[in-house]
């Protein structure tokens, strides 16, 4: 209806949220028109929720289960790098930050993120890890965040920028934050703008939905049964959080204008993501069977990425600030 700007079936998700008592985060959203982001601590309902899923991502980026994303990148283009400098957009709960911090590469990490309860969880922990001397927390919004130009060797975002709009002014803030030979790393879903699944990736979830057993989805919280996914209305995703993947359908196009963009590693989630969402839970077990279905779940969404049906609905990757006239 009218573009699938609402769809019968965002009912039963209105549904689904009551039985998992989120009626009143569902109306508090509205009203305030986005998520709060105040939260330090995730049910366990996602599918990074899954030791199997993380090991899986760091394998199609870096061939190491133990090795990920931003380790990776660093260690290829920032291999003999010390004392620089660093800026974490969104930083969240401060997991990465720590991380560079370990890394020995960095004298100063500078984090950026709008929420105090988050900044002060985050401080605590760097002052916990003997990092309080590095990492230096900013309390502001990362969109609009005022900073000298020029000044990182580094800019890293994670699942930001589809949470932004406009994009390109955002991208180009990004780029001048960076010194002329800095280096901008980010992992980003990069999938359809409001989460307008395609036919084929509906498709390939819900056949592989049906073949898994009843216990295994059995929804977080609610206890219901999840038995098919659907392509949500666009007004119900704008009305729950209206930054929700704003134009994540045009970041990959506008990182190639706004940056020259080094490399690039797709981790899938076009069918995973969709399939384990509120039913992570039941896949933490690490028993036989499990590791039987979700090693089925996985071989179905490389194949359909091998031959070209889907492609990656994230992405990771590692860009230059451009060189020449007028960049």
């Amino acid at each position: 209806m009218f573009g699938n700007l609402v769809n019968i079936r965002d009912f039963s998700l209105l549904v689904e949220k009551m039985k998992q008592g989120r009626l009143g985060e569902l109306v508090s959203r509205i009203m305030r028109r986005g998520a709060s982001w105040d939260h330090t601590a995730y049910p366990l309902k996602n599918w990074w929720d899954i030791p199997d899923v993380m090991d899986r991502w760091n394998m199609m980026i870096s061939g190491d289960l133990k090795v990920d994303y931003c380790a990776f990148f660093l260690d290829r283009y920032c291999a003999g790098g010390r004392e620089m400098s660093a800026l974490s957009l969104g930083s969240g709960t401060g997991n990465r930050e720590i991380e560079l911090a370990r890394s020995g590469k960095f004298s100063r990490i500078d984090a950026v993120e709008k929420v105090h309860a988050r900044i002060a969880y985050s401080r605590e922990r760097a002052d916990r890890a003997g990092f309080s001397g590095v990492i230096t927390y900013i309390e502001a919004d990362a969109a609009r965040v005022d900073l000298p130009r020029g000044q990182y060797d580094l800019v890293i975002a994670e699942q930001f920028l589809h949470h932004m709009s406009p994009l390109g002014p955002m991208l180009g803030r990004i780029r001048d934050f960076l010194k002329p030979t800095g280096f901008y790393i980010f992992n980003e879903f990069v999938g359809p703008t409001r989460f307008q699944w395609t036919d084929e990736q509906l498709d390939a979830v819900n056949g592989l939905l049906a073949r898994l057993p009843e216990k295994c989805r059995v929804r977080w919280k609610s206890g219901t049964v999840k038995r098919a996914v659907h392509r949500p209305g666009r007004l119900a995703v704008m009305l729950y959080d209206p930054t929700e993947a704003a134009e994540s359908s045009r970041i990959v196009p506008l990182l190639g204008e706004t940056f020259d963009v080094l490399e690039t590693r797709g981790y899938g989630g076009t069918v995973l993501q969709l399939l384990f969402s509120d039913i992570a839970g039941n896949f933490l077990s690490g028993d036989p069977e499990t590791k039987r279905l979700l090693a089925r779940c996985f071989a179905r969404e490389d194949e359909l990425l091998r031959s070209g049906s889907l492609g990656s609905d994230f992405l990771t990757g590692i860009c230059r600030r451009p060189i020449g006239p007028g960049r």
